[in-house]
């Protein structure tokens, strides 16, 4: 394996801040000890380095977690001590090395294991199974898929192999699209938590959770739809893959599951019904392995793909922007896998002030969140706009809200069929706790010289607002959700009627995005990279990503991290990434969300993750 590359961009690193981290260790024996551990790490680079990728290598994609579009920052040693640590799939870096294989002629195989994937937004999920497609689509190129059992979100990336490989106590576990959440009104009302809701826009049910028993008639509405287009698209996907007749997943679903009646095993109903092409035992599965891509050294001859050399693209004096938009819109200047408002102001700030930048592509896959934060990147993009440079939008798997707020004035927008978006609505909610503090014995009192103040920037209430304060919020909510409208119509060219019957808060799939004009077309990034092109009227350029640079930290745990792979099908577990939704708590409103004036354009409620 080829390490020279990697060990050049993150020796720099290490080596400068090497001595400054041992001077923070108190003793000299620990001390010591830390320098022992860090030539093991180094003499193990060493010894791994090997020469060029030898023919009929296969590359190797273990999807341990969850897809993401942008990887959270690592920002402390707790990953390198043996703490949790999230396990993420970044996107874009998985789907460039897959481009990157399929013209390598000295691999001609992609064997992708599944047993530990997690899920992600199924537009996401299609967006790699696409790259995969145009993999094997080239003379000779074929992919393996292997899993102990296959959830609905792993068998859509495994239909699109040439071969499915299925443990004899696994299963395929198709049973369609749901969306549930937990009402926690009552729970509230027993706490006396009063909740103060604000939202413009009927279909906008972010905060029915803490105000309602159960899911709204509205909600139901929308999302029934939703799920409906997303599940039409993912069931013939699968059928086509797999040489299916229409109709197939769903009879597969409604009388093959259910009649099943322990006559036969999950596994074998699978094979039986060409939902996987063999049975195989772990063992099995690497002798099988073995057969097919023998190796001396190693059980089989494959290289894992972070360790996959790609080249870096040449440089260009015209420059096609890139900047992605992931993960919940926060103020202020926050980590990579969430869009920091000041973060992501800076950087298309940096791509307006190049030189030679000939267009900007927004990569946006968000659900929204801040206010505040979404209008500055906006103005932003608007500011890029004015120079006469286009924007395109490529949507991920969840472009809502405020990510459609900064989307509106884009000169040409893309999605996937599965793509969620809309959600034109705002909301505002805030906790009177007053009663509930009462119960156990405190009580707030003292001296205000306005009826606000102590009243805003603030998600919970120790005392009740006044009707000044509510009026004050529900007028903000107002403007903004007609701010809201008038920007998208502007931005879409229609009018504000228009603008307002697609809106009141819905969501919508990208097939019906299209339909009502909130897009322009169905597509991938690539897609939208080469629209950007063409707008700029140019032939050749760079593509630039402006991204937030990781901190020392995050690099020397990458550094590390290179060499922990191992060298068998055996994924590297991860026992904390179970835990990830566990720790969402229901009151992340109050929580994670930090908008100045409590005003949120956020789709909570369209999160899909399977």
């Amino acid at each position: 394996m080829n390490y020279i590359k990697k060990i050049i961009n993150y020796f720099i690193y290490f080596m400068k801040l090497l001595w400054s981290i041992i001077a923070y260790i108190p003793t000299f024996f620990i001390r010591a000890l830390t320098v022992i551990i860090i030539c093991i790490f180094i003499l193990s680079l060493f010894s791994k380095v090997s020469d060029d990728i030898e023919k009929g290598t296969a590359l190797f994609i273990p999807m341990n977690g969850i897809l993401v579009e942008q990887a959270q920052e690592v920002n402390s040693f707790e990953s390198f001590l043996g703490g949790a640590r999230k396990s993420e799939i970044e996107l874009k870096n998985i789907i460039n090395i897959i481009k990157a294989v399929s013209n390598d002629k000295k691999i001609d195989t992609i064997v992708i294991s599944l047993s530990n994937f997690i899920g992600g937004y199924p537009a996401d999920i299609f967006y790699l199974s696409e790259a995969l497609n145009n993999f094997k689509k080239v003379d000779g190129n074929k992919i393996i898929a292997i899993a102990d059992q296959f959830s609905q979100a792993s068998y859509i990336i495994a239909s699109f192999a040439d071969e499915i490989i299925l443990h004899p106590s696994g299963g395929v576990l198709l049973t369609g699209w749901s969306s549930k959440r937990v009402f926690v009104k009552d729970f509230l009302d027993k706490l006396d938590v009063r909740v103060l809701e604000f939202s413009k826009g009927e279909y906008k049910s972010a905060t029915e959770v803490f105000t309602r028993s159960s899911m709204s008639n509205e909600s139901k509405e929308s999302n029934s739809k939703l799920f409906n287009v997303i599940w039409k698209f993912t069931s013939k996907s699968i059928e086509k893959n797999r040489n299916l007749e229409n109709g197939f997943i769903e009879n597969y679903i409604q009388n093959a599951l259910p009649q099943n009646h322990n006559n036969t095993s999950m596994a074998e109903l699978a094979l039986n019904n060409g939902l996987v092409d063999k049975l195989m035992t772990r063992v099995e599965v690497e002798k099988y392995l073995a057969d097919q891509f023998p190796d001396e050294k190693n059980d089989w001859k494959f290289i894992h793909y972070r360790d996959y050399e790609q080249n870096l693209p040449e440089k260009n004096k015209n420059i096609i922007g890139l900047v992605s938009i992931a993960g919940t819109i926060l103020d202020g200047s926050q980590p990579r896998g969430s869009a920091g408002g000041e973060n992501i102001s800076a950087m298309i700030k940096e791509a307006r002030n190049e030189k030679n930048l000939k267009a900007l592509v927004l990569r946006v896959n968000t659900p929204g969140g801040s206010a505040f934060a979404s209008e500055i990147i906006r103005e932003q993009v608007l500011a890029i706009k004015d120079r006469g440079i286009p924007i395109v939008v490529s949507m991920g798997g969840l472009a809502a809200s405020g990510g459609y707020w900064i989307s509106a004035d884009s000169d040409y927008i893309f999605a996937h069929e599965s793509s969620v978006t809309g959600s034109i609505g705002v909301a505002a909610i805030l906790f009177d706790a007053q009663e509930t503090i009462k119960k156990i014995g405190l009580n707030e009192d003292g001296v205000s010289n306005s009826p606000f103040a102590g009243s805003l920037n603030n998600g919970v209430l120790l005392s009740s607002p006044s009707e000044e304060v509510v009026d004050l919020i529900q007028g903000n909510v107002d403007r903004l959700y007609n701010d809201f409208i008038e920007i998208v119509a502007n931005g879409r060219g229609i009018s504000i009627e228009e603008a307002n019957l697609i809106a009141k808060g819905r969501v919508w799939s990208g097939v019906d995005a299209l339909e009502v004009g909130l897009i322009d077309q169905i597509g991938s990034l690539d897609d939208a990279i080469d629209k950007a092109k063409d707008l700029a009227a140019i032939k050749d350029y760079y593509l630039k990503e402006y991204d937030k640079t990781k901190n020392n930290i995050s690099l020397i745990i990458e550094f590390l991290n290179l060499f922990s792979y191992k060298n068998d099908l055996e994924m590297r577990d991860n026992i904390y990434f179970n835990l990830k939704n566990e720790l969402i708590s229901i009151f992340k409103w109050s929580k994670n969300l930090n908008d100045r004036n409590q005003l949120y354009y956020i789709c909570d409620e369209c999160i899909i993750i399977n």
